[in-house]
């Protein structure tokens, strides 16, 4: 009878499994850590190119509304000239500084509207970008400036609306163009340049259908455009530099931004 020989295979103890587990286990969690390790430095990467952008963004705007802001008050004054004007003085005799104050009143429009730069701030919130800004009040005050950048395009639509309605055809009965021409150099200046250009050199003008030039609409037209002016500036300017300067502020102070 033929004898059959069986090997039989040593069990392994339990700790065996044990330790096998551990090694498996501790080295999924490693690759965990790292990839977290890996994604919260890419994070913080993004944030601080993000930051950098931002913050070229609004320092640029920064500058931009305060000189809109210096040539707002200019012809706020010169508005307020015009309608000092209008109310008892010649129409015929005109004085060399009535003209400079009527074109500023009345054609320096465009000019004097501050249109803010939001691109990065658009591209944060619409792609989810901002939540790599960990500082909650960085997260806020982006927050708030979106606001008053909202609220500023509201108020240029409504002096927009107001110069195309009711100032332009104003200005189309009675402005003297060819003065416009003359200051301008038939446009090789500016209307700006050439406004300033005049103060010191004046050139003489006339208000064109003086007949039907009517003072109390002339007056009530320039002073109605004139509290829009000082309204856009002493409300939503005010409010988009106060929080665009606390955006600078904390960018500096989080992303050591000069």
């Amino acid at each position: 009878m033929e004898v059959h020989a069986h090997t039989h295979t040593e069990r392994k103890k339990w700790s065996h499994y044990l330790w096998e587990f551990i090694m498996l286990f501790l080295a999924v969690f490693c690759g965990f850590l790292a990839e977290n390790v890996r994604e919260h430095k890419v994070e913080n990467e993004r944030a601080e190119q993000l930051a950098k952008n931002l913050y070229a963004d609004v320092l640029s705007d920064s500058a931009n509304i305060q000189q809109f802001t210096e040539t707002r008050l200019t012809k706020e004054r010169k508005c307020e000239y015009f309608i000092h004007y209008v109310r008892d003085s010649s129409l015929t005799e005109l004085s060399p500084v009535f003209y400079p104050a009527f074109g500023w009143a009345t054609i320096m429009t465009r000019q004097v509207i501050f249109e803010p730069n939001d691109g990065i701030i658009s591209q944060l919130r619409n792609s989810g970008e901002l939540r790599y800004f960990k500082n909650q009040d960085l997260q806020a005050i982006i927050s708030r400036l979106s606001v008053d950048i909202a609220n500023i395009r509201a108020r240029n639509d409504k002096e927009y609306s107001f110069i195309e309605l009711n100032l332009r055809p104003f200005t189309i009965r009675h402005f003297d163009f060819g003065w416009y021409e003359k200051i301008t150099h038939n446009g090789t200046l500016t209307f700006q340049e050439g406004l300033n250009e005049v103060e010191s050199k004046p050139i003489p003008a006339a208000i064109k259908n003086p007949e039907k030039f009517d003072r109390l609409e002339a007056e009530n037209l320039v002073s109605y455009y004139l509290l829009m002016l000082r309204g856009t500036r002493q409300t939503q300017y005010i409010a988009y530099i106060q929080d665009n300067h606390k955006l600078l502020q904390i960018l500096r102070e989080t992303y050591h931004l000069k």
